[in-house]
């Protein structure tokens, strides 16, 4: 942003489409645009957008010695309308990267979305994250790319947008609004669906797996759950845990 600076005041170019560049932005505008990037750049709260690691999906999804890397996104830390902000650029270059593929019948990546609560809403909300998961949800298998959403708020959730999704792995709903919201969703008949029964009765951390285009249902109960459930990592054990993986590389 530094470097915009000098080119804001006094543009590189004579012309703006067929207008002088001083007809079509003043240079008094110039500078008080100019005047507002350098107050941000300055501002202590701004510091933190500027550090990290490089917005380059590409990079971080090559291997590394012959392992497929772990690309963690962490954004506890940011309001709901920074969190949509960020995740919805930082999916957008998802999608781009994705894009940019040859086609392939093998998974290359996985993009997993845990907890997808305001960020696919139904219509007519519509925040910067929503298109680019429809998106990569119709398009990115073609690429040898998954995507993977977790939610535990199903009225929350736009079902017309998943309607690509192959895989659905339904775990226990306690209300009658949840559990018709998901019939709903997987476009059969709430009163009639045996699906609606299971999700009533199954026992905690048992799930209802429904795949497209096959009539059976089966019924998945992990082994045991990798996370000890107490609760986020704060800022500092995440950046423990990523000196711990420098060190080992």
């Amino acid at each position: 942003m530094r470097s915009l600076l000098p080119d804001i005041i006094e543009p590189p170019v004579e012309e703006i489409g067929a207008l002088p560049v001083d007809a079509y932005v003043s240079a008094r505008q110039r500078a008080e645009l100019a005047a507002d990037l350098n107050n941000l750049i300055a501002s202590p709260a701004f510091t933190r957008w500027r550090e990290g690691q490089d917005l380059d999906v590409g990079a971080w999804m090559k291997p590394v010695d012959g392992k497929t890397p772990a690309t963690i996104v962490s954004v506890a830390h940011l309001d709901e309308t920074e969190r949509t902000l960020v995740l919805g650029v930082i999916l957008e270059e998802a999608l781009t990267w994705v894009r940019s593929l040859p086609g392939t019948a093998r998974l290359r990546a996985l993009v997993v979305l845990d907890e997808v609560y305001g960020f696919l809403p139904p219509h007519p909300r519509n925040p910067p994250t929503k298109r680019p998961i429809v998106a990569l949800v119709k398009q990115a298998r073609a690429f040898g790319v998954g995507v993977i959403i977790a939610t535990q708020n199903p009225m929350d959730l736009d079902y017309r947008a998943l309607s690509n999704a192959g895989t659905w792995m339904l775990g226990r709903l306690q209300t009658d609004a949840d559990r018709k919201r998901v019939i709903d969703g997987l476009g059969e008949d709430h009163r009639k669906s045996p699906i609606a029964k299971l999700l009533k009765m199954i026992a905690p951390r048992h799930f209802i797996v429904r795949r497209v285009g096959s009539p059976e249902l089966s019924l998945l109960h992990p082994r045991w759950t990798m996370s000890i459930l107490r609760g986020p990592m704060t800022q500092a054990e995440i950046r423990k845990a990523a000196a711990a993986g420098a060190s080992e590389q």
